[in-house]
């Protein structure tokens, strides 16, 4: 079965600009803070594969299941702390007997507070989420506490401890926090080949099964072939047809893993029309075939394609 992708739209309670909220078992049923510190239930979507403009900052503090994140796929167990990246393909899925805590907050490059000269310490964070971070145990003891303890706090006391807390989070090493997908969903902000290349990205993760030759590309990014050749990889860290076949193969390694599905029927039904190459593909960038990543115990990572 194809896996859909959601665009979620996300309002923020009135009188804030950004959402705070939490779940007790499961991420269907979530509570949001109001700006009196109330809360309100709502369906959260967090167990569909789905994507928002909002930056996420997300605290699982008990409860296990399967992390996808991009082309990032790995079973996971709680206390678990990452960063999101706008437009960054993600979900959890199985995450039952759980509780946890999630920031949403929408600040682009022409958001007010981004134009303070203080908001450039935080400019190699930014661009890190855009492959989603996960960080390990002392920056987890550093923030933790103070993500927990905004629920009862103003709404502006909320935004100064999210400012600490994101301050925080860039001055954490880099072995300190792991870049979860390989390749880059999101697009950077604020230049002038954005809307193009989102476009294009946006066609992909939408109709990654239909055909999509380069032609089509350029047309609906509106740029010559040699421009658009040399954008792209400025923008995503891939080719165009890496990048395609990256989510293709990304869906059906999801499939193979969360089903007993054929894999040639896994391989026609993500987009590929050639099972040998399907194959070649996939070994090449998860290390083993179709048949044994299934097999086998442990997921290895993804390498380049």
């Amino acid at each position: 079965m194809v896996m859909p992708i959601h665009f979620e739209t996300i309002t923020p309670p009135s009188g804030l600009s950004f959402r705070l909220h939490r779940w007790r078992d499961n991420l269907r049923e979530v509570e949001q803070f109001t700006a009196d510190g109330q809360v309100v239930p709502f369906e959260g979507a967090g167990d569909q594969w789905h994507l928002h403009r909002e930056m996420e900052l997300t605290f699982v503090a008990r409860g296990h299941g399967l992390r996808l994140v991009g082309d990032h796929i790995a079973s996971f167990r709680g206390p678990d702390l990452e960063l999101l990246g706008p437009h960054l393909p993600h979900c959890i899925q199985g995450l039952r007997h759980s509780t946890g805590i999630c920031v949403q907050f929408h600040w682009p490059l022409d958001h007010p507070l981004r134009a303070l000269p203080e908001f450039e310490s935080l400019a190699s964070l930014w661009e890190r989420a855009r492959r989603g971070l996960l960080f390990g145990a002392p920056a987890r003891r550093r923030v933790v506490p103070r993500l927990l303890a905004m629920p009862k706090m103003s709404a502006a006391g909320r935004l100064g401890v999210l400012l600490e807390i994101l301050a925080d989070l860039a001055t954490t090493p880099d072995e300190e926090a792991t870049e979860l997908s390989r390749i880059s969903f999101s697009v950077q902000e604020g230049e002038r080949y954005q809307a193009g290349i989102e476009r294009v990205i946006r066609r992909v993760l939408e109709q990654y099964t239909e055909p999509f030759p380069l032609p089509e590309a350029l047309r609906l990014a509106g740029m010559s072939k040699a421009n658009f050749e040399r954008q792209f990889p400025r923008y995503t860290g891939s080719t165009f047809t890496e990048f395609l076949n990256r989510v293709r193969l990304d869906h059906a390694r999801r499939q193979l893993l969360g089903s007993r599905d054929n894999v040639s029927a896994i391989a026609y039904a993500t987009g590929f029309n050639n099972l040998s190459h399907f194959n070649r593909l996939y070994r090449r960038v998860f290390g083993r075939s179709p048949t044994a990543d299934r097999a086998a115990p442990n997921p290895p990572s993804p390498t380049s394609i």
